[in-house]
């Protein structure tokens, strides 16, 4: 038995689903982590201090902004570029036993249900990670309440971890 079903994108809808991603990678941790830095290096300067402790604190704020800047730029980029490389802005997801397949105009792939490695579930969307920085996008949408409830079943008996 199986479950079908098409997948329906649209470019706003991919970019809340990366802004998604964007959020729960970077955390809550590393941007506090970042205001920290920046107010200290705010502190010393109003300070008039000049010493090679601003230029570490500058160097580390300017780092950790550039990083989070680019997973976000780099991840959007690449999920664009797929998007407007598909013809029909559809895909047909197949949930089998083992396995699921996902099919659009750029080709098929076919993956057991162990690659994925989490779910991560937002209202829109579901994130499917193959690994920390690769995913799947399902539009919760197009998703029947039936096949919602496999697709759990299947990567939580394959080992994935589900993260509402």
């Amino acid at each position: 038995m199986f479950h079908e079903t098409t997948l329906i994108f649209t470019e706003p809808l991919l970019r809340r689903a990366v802004f998604a991603f964007w959020c729960r990678s970077v955390g809550v941790g590393f941007p506090l982590a970042l205001l920290v830095v920046a107010l200290s290096l705010g502190v010393l300067l109003t300070q008039g201090d000049t010493s090679w402790v601003v230029g570490v604190l500058a160097t580390v704020l300017f780092f950790g902004l550039l990083f989070v800047a680019a997973l976000y730029g780099i991840h959007c980029q690449t999920t664009l570029r797929k998007f407007q490389a598909m013809g029909k802005p559809q895909a047909i997801f197949r949930a089998e036993a083992s396995s699921f397949t996902l099919i659009s105009d750029l080709g098929a792939v076919t993956y057991p249900w162990s690659a994925i490695k989490e779910l991560w579930c937002f209202s829109e969307v579901w994130l499917m990670l193959f690994s920390s920085a690769q995913f799947s996008t399902l539009p919760v949408a197009c998703l029947s309440p039936s096949m919602q409830t496999y697709i759990l079943q299947c990567i939580g008996s394959a080992g994935g971890k589900i993260c509402p």
